[in-house]
């Protein structure tokens, strides 16, 4: 997670049950779990330069998709707190079934 005292980081990031959902059932995989906290960071910098274009929800509008490899995350940026809200993550396929 980003800290405050990292000068670079300008949203703080809150994940929502499923997200935490998904993290601690695949704890076991360090390496996604690596690449998953750095996509994290890297959207605690700057969430919209991250943002996939493509991303059309009629459940979450407003949310934005990036990509971990296979896996997609979901997330809303709240520009008024400065914060990105971790929606959701999980296999391309089924992500975007489940958010249609």
């Amino acid at each position: 997670m980003p800290s405050e005292n990292n000068p670079e980081v300008q949203y703080e990031l809150f994940e929502d049950k499923k997200a935490i959902k998904f993290m601690d059932s695949h704890s076991d995989d360090e390496k996604l779990i690596k690449r998953i906290y750095g996509k994290y960071h890297q959207l605690s910098i700057d969430p919209y330069n991250e943002a996939e274009s493509s991303f059309k929800s009629r459940k979450c509008p407003k949310c934005k998709k990036t990509r971990v490899g296979d896996y997609r995350i979901i997330y809303f940026i709240n520009e008024s707190t400065k914060e990105v809200e971790i929606i959701d993550i999980g296999p391309r396929r089924s992500i975007y079934k489940k958010w249609d």
